[in-house]
């Protein structure tokens, strides 16, 4: 007998500045229709209070405290929810699904358990897939995505969590936008912590915003950062900008004042006027929603590794070079349709409605190939998601010694 959701239920399980965006803008487009809830797991990545504030802006969760919760209390009873959203890193999933599928082996699961990674997903990790693939359905935001996920989940044998498409939660066009006619008058360089690796490249990237603001003296050059140096983020960040910043200024490279270092939402350093310029970032999703025009480095490489493939053929790529003389462009709608700006329709929150309405219903049932994929979780993934970093740190540079030298004596 089905039994109507009144009020079907989420809870997102966040445990960084850049999954708890995720957490709080999926839930904030669902709507008031749903019973909504953020939590954030206790780990070393754990968000700073300026963090939090970024991450909450604009949606229902800003200005409410987010409680946060030590690993060990997470279970079905505290999370309470038809469908509990692991909004968090690789380990934290696994370790969270682990738990959860493990305590209900033999009885009928209280909610469905899903995943997905905050901003561009393209192209497909095996090794984002593995953490989350045990759930019961995996979030992707654009038809590339989808397409991408679909092939790691066919090549493999065992659960399958179903693939759902949403649309990133945090743009708001209906359609396609529309290039702003705004003549830029500020510079937005999106940080990240990810890429480019090296701090010789993150130098030149400093030295190229310099020359902007030289160049172009009526245009304000901001860097935006995730985070200060030493402050926790979902990645770590060897250079962190603003120490390179200081460095350069103190070796009497660039001239101090040229460029601003700002923190706090994206959406703030996305007036009108601006124009974006980043490697890789989904600031560069967020600028295009808002008419803004985009330039995506190639210099470092455009490749996978570089976290900028998914930009090919957008019409959106450029050099530092191009920064200098304002060359910024807007992306195509061939390319808008397949990445990320396709319509946001009603088939995900009914899929959602679907997961929930299961719950209600008692027919969510752990799979005898979920519990075998669930096993045994690598000792490696626990400890990830305790230690702090630099101890991590040095834990793996021991193992990978440990690992050499057990190879030269083989």
């Amino acid at each position: 007998m089905n039994t109507p959701v009144a009020r079907p239920s989420i809870v997102a399980v966040a445990d960084s500045d850049s999954y708890l965006k995720l957490a709080c803008t999926t839930l904030d487009a669902l709507g008031p229709e749903w019973d909504r809830r953020v939590v954030l797991v206790r780990t070393p990545i754990a968000p700073t209070p300026e963090q939090v504030a970024a991450a909450t802006s604009g949606t229902c969760f800003q200005d409410v405290q987010i409680p946060v919760l030590p690993r060990a209390a997470l279970d079905y009873r505290s999370l309470d929810a038809h469908i509990i959203f692991a909004a968090a890193t690789g380990p934290v999933v696994s370790e969270l699904f682990t738990k959860l599928l493990r305590s209900r082996a033999n009885a009928v699961r209280p909610s469905a358990l899903i995943s997905a990674l905050p901003g561009v997903a393209y192209p497909a990790t095996a090794k984002g897939w593995a953490y989350r693939r045990s759930g019961d359905a995996f979030i992707v935001h654009s038809h590339a995505e989808a397409r991408e996920f679909l092939q790691l989940a066919e090549a493999e044998t065992g659960h399958r969590p179903d693939v759902l498409v949403s649309k990133l939660p945090f743009l708001k066009t209906a359609g396609f936008p529309q290039p702003a006619p705004s003549p830029i008058d500020t510079v937005v360089f999106a940080a990240q912590a990810k890429v480019p690796v090296q701090r010789a490249e993150r130098q030149e990237i400093l030295l190229a915003l310099e020359k902007v603001a030289r160049l172009n003296p009526a245009v304000r050059v901001v860097v935006k950062l995730r985070a200060r140096a030493g402050e926790p983020q979902t990645h770590l960040e060897a250079h962190p900008y603003d120490s390179l910043w200081e460095e350069l200024v103190a070796a009497g490279k660039i001239g101090n004042g040229h460029v601003e270092f700002v923190t706090g939402p994206m959406e703030k350093s996305l007036a009108p006027g601006s124009a974006l310029l980043t490697v890789s970032s989904t600031a560069a999703l967020e600028a295009v929603d808002r008419g803004l025009p985009v330039l995506v480095l190639t210099d470092f490489g455009l490749n996978d590794a570089m976290l900028n493939s998914v930009f090919r053929g957008s019409g959106l790529l450029g050099t530092l070079d191009d920064a200098a003389s304002l060359h910024f462009s807007f992306p195509n709608r061939a390319w808008l349709r397949e990445n990320y700006f396709h319509r946001r329709g009603p088939e995900f929150a009914s899929a959602l409605a679907h997961y929930a309405q299961r719950a209600t219903n008692q027919t969510l049932a752990t799979s005898e190939a979920q519990l075998a994929m669930v096993k045994e979780v690598a000792f490696r993934q626990r400890v990830r998601t305790t230690l702090p970093r630099p101890a991590l740190a040095m834990l793996l540079r021991i193992r990978r010694w440990w690992l050499s030298e057990r190879g030269s004596r083989t």
